[in-house]
């Protein structure tokens, strides 16, 4: 793997350097760090009336050498089943990405936080959740680095006055895709 990574990064900037100013482009797959781990999957229980919410931690390690180069946009696409069980509301995905595990769980200081539109859930069933969108410039700097954080959570409303909302959300796919100047070396 790691020698993969050192011939692409050479591949880009030998490019890089006959065809002027370049970009290289990473497609992280997330999905691949997570799936048979168990933290592809954040299960939820909701008490009548309330909003709550449960979540996943996920260190990613990035390849080296990034340090150097600017990251221009980071965007990421997936998609989740959200599996209930039981009760009736709507649960959404949201992820927050930081230096840290800690970082992740402070809203207001997380570098990116992602969401996608609630889906509705009532009684047994899978709805299929589509995850899109650009992270915010605020994260871009973590992607400079040997690592980042993710913390994954399914976000759920129970309107029911008797009765909870119970059930998971699945990961069924995840990927960053980082878009860089080519210092890469």
């Amino acid at each position: 793997m790691k020698s993969t990574v050192t011939a692409l990064a050479f591949a880009a900037a030998f490019l890089s350097v006959g065809c002027g100013r370049g970009h290289a482009i990473f497609n992280v797959d997330v999905y691949s760090f997570m799936v048979g781990t168990g933290k592809d999957t954040v299960p939820y229980a909701i008490a009548p009336n309330t909003t709550d919410s449960a979540s996943t931690f996920q260190q990613i390690h990035l390849p080296p050498g990034f340090g150097s180069s600017i990251v221009e946009s980071a965007t990421i696409a997936g998609g989740a089943d959200v599996r209930n069980t039981t009760g009736a509301g709507a649960i959404g995905f949201r992820m927050y990405i930081a230096a840290d595990s800690a970082g992740t769980l402070d809203s207001a200081t997380a570098f990116a936080f992602v969401g996608v539109s609630d889906a509705t859930v009532t009684g047994p069933g899978v709805t299929p959740v589509i995850i899109a969108g650009g992270l915010t410039p605020a994260v871009l700097d973590r992607f400079t680095k040997e690592d980042v954080w993710i913390r994954i959570v399914a976000r759920g409303r129970n309107t029911d006055l008797l009765n909870p909302v119970i059930g998971k959300m699945v990961l069924t796919s995840l990927m960053f895709r980082v878009v860089m100047q080519d210092n890469i070396l």
